[in-house]
């Protein structure tokens, strides 16, 4: 009757052991981490973070800097899409993107190498007044004060994910000026086109790409009547040259939501949108964000 009982009791002992074991073994199976194995400079891409297990604490470290997606649960699974980029002017090489998460109150920590490889971008000559290459002495301080505003807008990581796949298309017009561009300004060299122009008559209504949240809006000496949307979780877009801003610092709005209508302010050659794109600060190509669909990555 004893060795009967210790038998059970063992059997019991070894279910329990198979039941939990996963959760405290160090195995790479306990949590998928879907990354992509090359991305270009100036490329956003998708990472997805699945697990059977309960998900919490989640950061992902990429490029100095960390996010923490929402995390869903569908059909007992824990589910976490973020986006992540590769900054237009950052320096090719092996990169390390690092997940950690508490499972069943145990830290976990999870690896991918992307390896980072030069995108080829073309050239673009543009003339514009005079004093949009070379500002006034007194112009100065302003576009100093707007830059650092900018800054901090793009650089919103915000703990709530409003964003879904797909994006949506900001308005019907053809794409004009590629992101990316070498720009060459009235026979100089002025830098890099840092979003994607698209054809929009001036009064044209201009949609948000995503649902979000407005962080920043205002008329800049270069972007013209502008508008900074947090998408939540690192993303966030800016929509320019607007002829009129039909929105508000702190307001919601919805995924194809009007924004703004287009217009030619600031540095321009004629009505249209540019629209730029931004994930965890670096500045990413908006075209790709377009393409992408809930089946689809990013590489």
């Amino acid at each position: 009757m004893k060795h009967h009982f210790c038998r059970r009791a063992l059997g019991a002992l070894l279910l329990c052991l198979c039941l939990a074991g996963p959760a405290f073994g160090a195995g790479l199976e306990m949590v998928e981490v879907d990354a992509p194995a090359r991305a270009g400079t100036g490329k956003p891409f998708l990472v997805r973070i699945a697990t059977w297990y309960p998900l919490e604490d989640l950061a992902v470290e990429w490029e100095g800097g960390t996010v923490r997606p929402a995390v869903t649960v569908r059909s007992g699974k824990s589910e976490a899409p973020v986006l992540l980029g590769v900054d237009l002017r950052a320096e090719t090489g092996v990169r390390t993107l690092t997940v950690t998460a508490r499972i069943w109150g145990h830290e976990r920590r999870f690896s991918r190498t992307v390896e980072v490889v030069e995108s080829a971008w073309q050239e673009e000559n543009l003339t514009v007044p005079p004093k949009m290459i070379d500002p006034p002495e007194s112009e100065r301080p302003r576009i100093e004060r707007e830059r650092e505003l900018m800054r901090a807008a793009r650089g919103t990581v915000s703990p709530e994910r409003y964003w879904t796949l797909p994006f949506t298309r900001p308005v019907k017009g053809k794409m004009l000026s590629r992101f990316g561009l070498h720009r060459v300004f009235n026979g100089t060299t002025a830098g890099r086109h840092t979003g994607l122009d698209f054809r929009a008559w001036l009064g044209t209504p201009l949609r948000a790409i995503a649902a979000g949240r407005v962080v920043l809006t205002g008329h800049f000496y270069y972007a013209g009547n502008c508008v900074f949307l947090d998408h939540g979780n690192g993303l966030v877009t800016m929509s320019c040259h607007m002829s009129k801003v039909l929105v508000k610092d702190g307001d919601l709005v919805e995924a194809g939501q009007t924004i703004g209508l287009s217009g030619a302010t600031g540095r321009v050659t004629g009505a249209h949108l540019h629209l730029a794109a931004f994930v965890q600060g670096a500045v990413v190509d908006p075209e790709t964000l377009l393409k992408i669909t809930d089946g689809n990555s990013f590489e």
